[in-house]
């Protein structure tokens, strides 16, 4: 079956036609003597940028033409939801970038600041002694995985602002300021999470959403795919993935509680990964994120009306996990408990004997979570 090739009679617009599968632009062709009434692709004046119509409402996003280099890219801007609240959700990791082109003056400053931004959680700040994603140094920010990183880049720096770090940020309209705004930032990676501590909304209903095309945006249906045991689930909890991180909108549904907590356990939790691939994400996702995550898959996500806060799900999830680890201990360890108060003659001495320094690693949750 042959392809109807563009001509006079024919014409092909921004609209229809855009950019070519090469990513080369196309000229507009049009009768001799019309007017043209739209941009010409081919013709697109590097910056400028033209509003598209916005497309497939079920998307989750509006699309601008802008140039670059001479080409035509269509660029994405995601919508949020308007029937969700704002605080249906969380943010669970954040990268931003900025220009940091005087980086061995200006560091004392602006770490100073940063630190009086973020609190005392993400002290002391240490050199790491070695690059972090491609720059040439970096700085650790507290017990929480956040990192500073700069040197080389073209002169950038990166905040680096994983899921623990996220749940210690004091004041995000306050981080959001500093980087928007003095720093002039822009976001390279953001998480959303949406928590169903009670697996209203459980794995295999997504599964079956996704077979009846309701994560299907624009007339194109996402790839997926799975990890985790599916053939025969055994309670150690499984992973569906929606959508490519490369082409930089994903969504990653798992078994949380059976992954941290025990088996069988109903928390599941819907995770919303968008990188700035052809995409500008906005400064709002740190105010409202549970709009703009049930905004990606709206036919699907659209039941998101519990309001959800991090603090709610760093102690929910402290709570799950100290008390599974407790009753591991008991169960491993509790006749050993019972022998060694017998040798050692007291409590006392049965903690002085056991103590560890420091806690386990999925118990390192900021100081309120209890």
């Amino acid at each position: 079956m042959s392809t109807q090739q563009p001509t006079p009679e024919h014409p092909r617009t921004i609209e229809n036609a855009g950019v070519s599968a090469t990513g080369r632009t196309e000229r507009e062709h049009r009768a001799p003597g019309a007017e043209s009434t739209a941009p010409c692709p081919g013709s697109v004046i590097p910056g400028e940028s033209y509003p598209l119509p916005e497309g497939f409402p079920e998307s989750g996003e509006s699309y601008t033409l802008t140039s670059r280099r001479g080409y035509a890219q269509l660029v994405s801007h995601p919508i949020p939801h308007p029937e969700v609240p704002r605080y249906a959700a969380l943010t669970d990791f954040l990268n931003a970038t900025f220009p940091f082109p005087d980086q061995k003056k200006g560091l004392p400053a602006l770490m100073a600041r940063l630190l009086e931004v973020l609190g005392p959680k993400f002290s002391p700040a240490k050199d790491r002694g070695r690059g972090f994603n491609g720059y040439t140094d970096s700085i650790d920010l507290g017990p929480f995985g956040a990192k500073f990183a700069y040197g080389g880049q073209r002169g950038t720096a990166l905040l680096f602002l994983p899921g623990l770090a996220c749940a210690a940020v004091p004041d995000w309209q306050a981080l959001r300021t500093l980087l928007e705004h003095e720093l002039q930032a822009r976001i390279t990676r953001w998480d959303g999470a949406i928590d169903d501590m009670e697996g209203i909304h459980p794995l295999d209903e997504a599964v079956s959403l996704y077979k009846a095309g309701y994560f299907t945006n624009g007339g194109n249906k996402p790839s997926c795919r799975q990890a985790g045991n599916w053939v025969d689930p055994d309670g150690t909890g499984r992973t569906f993935y929606i959508g490519k991180r490369q082409n930089g909108k994903m969504l990653r549904i798992y078994e949380k509680g059976m992954q941290c907590i025990h088996a069988w356990h109903p928390w599941v939790r819907y995770e919303l990964e968008l990188h700035n691939v052809d995409r500008v994400i906005p400064w709002d996702v740190l105010d409202k994120p549970g709009p703009f995550v049930a905004g990606a898959f709206p036919k699907a996500l659209g039941w998101v009306h519990e309001e959800a806060c991090r603090i709610r799900t760093i102690q929910k999830e402290g709570q799950l996990s100290y008390g599974h680890l407790v009753a591991c201990a008991s169960h491993t360890y509790g006749r050993l408990i019972n022998v060694m108060l017998e040798v050692e003659g007291s409590p006392e001495q049965v903690l002085e004997k056991l103590r560890k320094a420091g806690s386990p690693s999925r118990l390192k949750f900021p100081s309120d979570w209890k």
